[in-house]
């Protein structure tokens, strides 16, 4: 017997993983990471209480043709007004999945479409975004809408890293966003003095709290100005969607990721399966286009990599599909003859 169980850590798919547990899908026009007008989504769950938004929908990077894709110059406007739908929807708390995200902006633009101010040091309104956040000298959240203090907030961080430090948000993800090595110190320094001016304006947080960059700092934003819960996002969905009350008697468990890396180690969805696994003795088997070779996660108990070796990389996603169905039967057969 096989169980086919899609899984998500909230970025990407996170919205569709969870359909049954949010069943009510409200469909709107938000603008995406650079602006432009677009469909998006979010779901309210049966009685209409907790919405969840997916932040991938309005600022994600797979949104973006990859020539468009420059975190020194995208924000997150559109999770704003994922936002204030789901208010008007009359929700009492609000799930936001995030990850996947094509910005660095810690939250700005998901702030001013909630009624957030940003000035400069002549005291100027400016919009900051990316590269932008170096001249934020004071914010405003006095205008920030009212629900938003009666509504419980919770982040679903797709990793939990911090915002600033050598291991925040810019250092680690601005390259997979576009970004330049320059662009990265850019927007470190503009983070930097985002969370000098949240916080001299009431807001809460160093910066350092795990979670607080996810989606480009988005975890920081939410955390900060609007009181939010940081979880990992890979937690809420599993449990949500059952996967621990499927493991007793299960032979095995395969899973896939893109790259598995030391990103997968910092609370993506591989990290908590691996957990699960260890604790109910499950073994649990990766396949990925790439594997580093320095990774070791505990719980896991083999990663393959799928791509043939030297293959270009747009010849291994032209051929993903033929390669992971391949090595998925090769650990099928495995499963076979040790039965």
């Amino acid at each position: 017997e096989v169980i086919r169980l899609p899984g998500a850590d909230g970025g990407d798919g996170t919205l569709d993983v969870l359909r049954d547990a949010f069943p009510n899908r409200r469909e709107l026009r938000v603008q995406d990471a650079l602006g432009r007008e677009i469909d998006a989504a979010f779901a309210l769950n049966a009685d209409g209480t907790v919405a969840l938004i997916e932040s991938a929908q309005s600022c994600g990077l797979a949104r973006l043709p990859e020539v468009d894709r420059n975190p020194a110059v995208t924000h997150t406007y559109g999770v704003g007004q994922l936002i204030l739908a789901a208010l008007d929807a009359g929700v009492r708390e609000i799930a936001i999945g995030l990850g996947g995200s094509a910005t660095s902006d810690g939250g700005t633009g998901m702030a001013r479409a909630l009624g957030a101010r940003f000035f400069d040091e002549s005291g100027a309104e400016i919009h900051p975004a990316g590269e932008t956040l170096v001249k934020v000298r004071k914010c405003d959240l006095s205008g920030i809408d009212s629900r938003i203090a009666q509504t419980k907030f919770r982040a679903l961080c797709d990793v939990m890293t911090p915002m600033l430090g050598p291991e925040g948000a810019s250092r680690k993800f601005v390259a997979q966003k576009g970004g330049t090595t320059r662009t990265m110190y850019k927007l470190e320094e503009g983070l930097a003095m985002l969370h000098l001016a949240v916080t001299e304006a009431g807001g809460r947080g160093n910066g350092l709290e795990p979670g607080t960059g996810a989606a480009g700092g988005l975890g920081f934003g939410l955390y900060s100005m609007f009181g939010a819960e940081l979880e990992p996002g890979a937690d809420t969905v599993l449990e949500l969607i059952g996967f621990r009350d499927l493991l007793d008697g299960v032979d095995l468990v395969l899973t896939g990721e893109g790259s598995y890396d030391h990103q997968t180690e910092d609370g993506k969805l591989i990290a908590a399966l691996a957990e699960d696994c260890k604790s109910n003795g499950v073994p649990l088997v990766v396949l990925a286009g790439e594997v580093a070779a320095d990774v070791n996660i505990d719980g896991v108990t083999a990663a393959f990599g799928i791509s043939p070796y030297g293959a270009r990389r747009q010849d291994s996603l032209n051929e993903g599909k033929s390669n992971l169905q391949k090595h998925a039967a090769y650990v099928a057969r495995l499963m076979a003859n040790r039965s």
